[in-house]
């Protein structure tokens, strides 16, 4: 009898991790359902049971990913990061990693902006990253920080892509990024487009009595026009309650040759075309 209940016993414990792996399907549908109706807070418990109860289960990671998403809806940042990258750490491989680290780098700017500096080295750290989708989201991330040091560092991955990508809308924000970041960057490119007959947004910034240029910058048009049509509405609108129509402005300047010229306290912005 002893001899029969211990083979039994043997017996269970093999077949334990195989059917505990099994066992967690039931409770990842159910919070996929969830999901999908948008009850983020119900499915992320459901979810904080299946990590907890099937460590071993064949859905724990994914189960960390979406997590992840819950905590996103949810407002928590910071949670939702770490159960990102605890999902990449547990399943690098898979095919929710890319849509993973993107997420990182959408919630490690978000923190960074809201004070906690700590966090600047995860997007930096993915400038490196092999999958070239995640280096160039996260140079484009950086190229909107407002700390200049930091967001010149997306520099070398921006100038990369307008020298070896073929995708048109991809080279375009490229460019976008480098303008925001050091127009003078983009002097070969506004060069061609010169030598080809391309007009140039002329931008200055004259600064004291003697009016000595403190600000200079020469833009192709297509690129000044692009940046114009990549704002934003609301951006656009804050703009027209400060009585500037960038869309109009832009119009007039390449129709009517107009040279525009606003005069400040102890400075001169002057812009137009040729």
């Amino acid at each position: 009898m002893k001899k029969k209940l211990f083979i039994m016993i043997l017996l269970w414990g093999m077949l334990a991790g195989p059917l505990a792996a099994q066992d967690d399907a039931g409770a990842f549908e159910k919070a996929k359902l969830l999901i999908f109706d948008k009850q983020w807070a119900a499915a992320l418990a459901q979810l904080d049971e299946v990590i907890a109860r099937y460590p071993d289960g064949r859905h724990f990671a994914t189960a960390l990913f979406y997590r992840g998403k819950c905590q996103e809806e949810l407002g928590a940042r910071k949670q939702a990061l770490e159960s990102y990258e605890r999902f990449i750490r547990n399943s690098a491989g898979s095919n929710l990693a890319e849509e993973a680290r993107i997420s990182i780098l959408d919630l490690a700017a978000a923190l960074h902006q809201a004070g906690e500096k700590g966090h600047l080295q995860k997007i930096l750290a993915m400038l490196n990253d092999k999958n070239k989708v995640v280096a160039y989201y996260a140079a484009f991330k950086l190229s909107y920080l407002p700390e200049r040091r930091d967001a010149l560092q997306a520099l070398p991955v921006l100038l990369a892509i307008l020298e070896k990508e073929k995708d048109a809308e991809l080279r375009d924000r490229a460019r976008i990024a480098v303008m925001r970041l050091d127009p003078a960057r983009l002097k070969g490119e506004a060069e061609r487009g010169k030598g080809s007959g391309g007009k140039m947004l002329r931008i200055r910034v004259l600064k004291g009595r003697d009016r000595q240029a403190a600000v200079s910058l020469n833009i192709p048009l297509a690129l000044a026009d692009l940046a114009i049509q990549s704002l934003s509405s609301e951006q656009k609108r804050a703009l027209q309650k400060k009585g500037y129509d960038l869309d109009q402005v832009l119009a007039r300047l390449t129709g009517q040759g107009l040279k525009i010229e606003i005069q400040e306290e102890d400075s001169v912005f002057q812009i137009w075309v040729e």
